[in-house]
């Protein structure tokens, strides 16, 4: 009965570590909390992201993105958690593109703030900012783009997994809005050591099941 209840323990232990790991973000080139820049290099598991770029502010837009410090990566579900505030007021807009790298196979954003939204667009080449087909993929790279109003459901799109990977968002905020936080999240593969503690659960739960109907 107690090799029953440890087994029972350490299955459920291991679950939930490989579940839950949580892993805050790093930074360089900038600090969390304020602007990025062309140096900045965030770090979030296996993933890194950099080649900041705002363009194009309209209507007295500030045109700065910050990086906030609440940033983390889930080594459970391979994701990580990107957040930013793009300081945006009334009826303001701007453009924000930066690459990803470590292979990366889904986008995934909410947005706050009220009466804003942002339209995110994925392309396997980088984005040209100006000239004929600005803020577009270029022909046959486009991955992945959603369109998220502020407090929508999430919007996602999947895509093969992909290093680099290059976003251009359209962010812009209508009369009377305002936006000062947007989440935004990068599906990947989940670390070796997560598929492993995971597998070991698993297979410790099907030894329990084993032993229960034997019993």
């Amino acid at each position: 009965m107690n090799k029953f209840l440890m087994l029972l323990a350490v299955s459920t232990l291991t679950l939930c570590v490989a579940s839950a790991s949580q892993i805050p973000c790093t930074i360089a080139g900038t600090t969390f909390g304020d602007p990025v820049n062309g140096t900045t290099v965030v770090t979030c598991g296996t993933l890194t992201f950099d080649n900041f770029e705002v363009v194009n502010p309209t209507n007295g837009a500030e045109g700065q993105v910050d990086v906030l410090g609440t940033s983390y990566f889930d080594t459970g579900s391979g994701q990580a958690y990107v957040e930013f505030n793009p300081n945006l007021l009334s009826a303001q807009d701007e453009e924000f593109l930066f690459s990803v790298w470590g292979g990366t196979s889904e986008i995934d954003m909410t947005v706050g703030g009220q009466n804003a939204q942002i339209q995110e667009t994925a392309c396997s080449a980088p984005v040209p900012t100006s000239g004929l087909g600005a803020g577009e993929c270029p022909t046959g790279t486009l991955l992945g783009q959603i369109t998220v109003g502020s407090n929508q459901a999430a919007g996602f799109a999947n895509f093969n997994t992909t290093s680099p990977v290059y976003i251009f968002k359209n962010i812009e905020t209508g009369a009377g809005g305002q936006l000062s936080e947007f989440t935004q999240s990068f599906g990947t593969i989940p670390e070796p050591v997560s598929m492993v503690l995971l597998g070991s659960g698993l297979l410790a739960l099907g030894l329990l099941r084993r032993k229960s109907r034997k019993s």
